[in-house]
């Protein structure tokens, strides 16, 4: 999945799960939105693909560092490490979605797994992805806090 893909996927779960437990937590997701794309950092570092960086553990290492990071800061270590931490695994389960296999529990298991709906590199896939994520979390944000836009059923009754 390319970038645009995966900040649509997060978005689309990022609003489902903040609007089924009533909890929009903007400042964590912003952030899970930021890492949501950095597991594709071992391209330009030219290191394997989707080995190190797509596993959980890599996960959990960036969601510590992170935390720390935004403890010495002042923001509190919670945001940090669930937003770096959520943003990762979001990346990780869209790749999920592609054909291309990976180990998700590398280092500790090498099985790789990968459900082959479409191709990491499919425009239509990537673009749709980011087009419902943008309407899901504007739709769900509005209903829950009571801003969407309602229209008479038939002014002319």
């Amino acid at each position: 999945m390319h970038r645009e893909g995966h900040v649509g996927f997060s978005l689309i779960v990022l609003a489902i799960i903040m609007h089924i437990f009533h909890c929009w937590d903007l400042k964590t997701a912003t952030i899970a939105l930021g890492f949501s794309t950095f597991p594709d950092i071992d391209l330009k570092m030219g290191i394997a693909h989707r080995k190190w960086t797509h596993s959980i553990a890599f996960a959990v290492l960036v969601g510590l560092v992170f935390g720390y990071v935004t403890k010495l800061f002042g923001l509190g270590f919670e945001s940090g490490f669930w937003g770096a931490f959520g943003g990762t695994v979001l990346h990780i389960a869209g790749d999920l979605l592609t054909y291309q296999p990976f180990a998700l529990l590398y280092p500790i298991s090498k099985k790789k797994m990968a459900l082959g709906l479409f191709r990491s590199d499919n425009v239509l896939a990537n673009k749709f992805m980011l087009i419902c994520g943008c309407i899901v979390f504007i739709y769900l944000y509005a209903k829950d806090f009571g801003i969407l836009l309602t229209f008479p059923r038939n002014p002319f009754r």
